[in-house]
């Protein structure tokens, strides 16, 4: 059996990427590697062991064009000096910025994100994405966004979708617009027209390389 790894690193801001990490370890069989990683000195070591011989990892966390990072982005899992551990394997990147990140080390059979903007800080610090004002959003929308985001992912993505990231991305935009339509029509987040706006994004920003 070809071996995917899911790499999760533990910490309050990516607590909402739980069903989706239990998703991909339950459904795709993957060897899940799910803790705080500054609390264990050696685990760093267990996700790059891990990984030598997986034919697909996918990495739920923070980064930014140039790095990959474990909890509370307070240690770095891959940059510029260890990337080559990526090359030559599938890769499924759900960060910020994941995006660039795969256009600067030049990974090949990967997918991206743009910026995600799924807590308050993010907003509040960033001000604006895609040309809109977020700083004015609230927690209720964060969560709204978040739990969107997630169902999204876990329709769309199967074993067969996890090999084929073109048609994993043609399935994330059907299930996103159903969440925007949703949003949009039950108005249950105080701004929802923000949100449903920021949601069209996260497939509108999507890379396959």
């Amino acid at each position: 059996m070809k071996k995917t790894v899911c790499i999760y690193p533990e910490d309050p801001t990516t607590v909402f990427l739980l069903p989706l990490y239990e998703h991909i370890c339950t459904n795709m069989q993957a060897i899940g590697i799910h803790n705080d990683t500054t609390e264990e000195d050696d685990s760093l070591d267990k996700i790059y062991a891990e990984i030598q011989d997986a034919e697909c990892v996918v990495f739920l966390g923070h980064g930014t064009s140039q790095l990959l990072y474990g909890s509370n982005c307070a240690n770095v899992v891959f940059e510029k000096n260890n990337c080559d551990l990526l090359f030559n394997k599938r890769l499924l990147l759900l960060s910020c910025n994941s995006d660039q990140f795969i256009k600067n080390y030049k990974l090949a059979d990967a997918a991206g994100f743009g910026f995600l903007p799924t807590s308050l800080d993010d907003a509040r610090l960033t001000r604006q994405i895609h040309g809109i004002t977020v700083e004015h959003i609230e927690k209720k929308d964060v969560g709204y966004y978040n739990f969107a985001l997630v169902n999204a992912f876990i329709r769309s993505l199967s074993e067969t979708t996890l090999h084929d990231f073109h048609l994993f991305k043609e399935k994330l935009k059907f299930n996103i617009s159903g969440e925007i339509v949703q949003c949009l029509l039950k108005k249950e987040a105080p701004n929802y027209r923000t949100v449903a706006d920021e949601l069209y994004y996260v497939y509108k920003d999507m890379i396959v390389s």
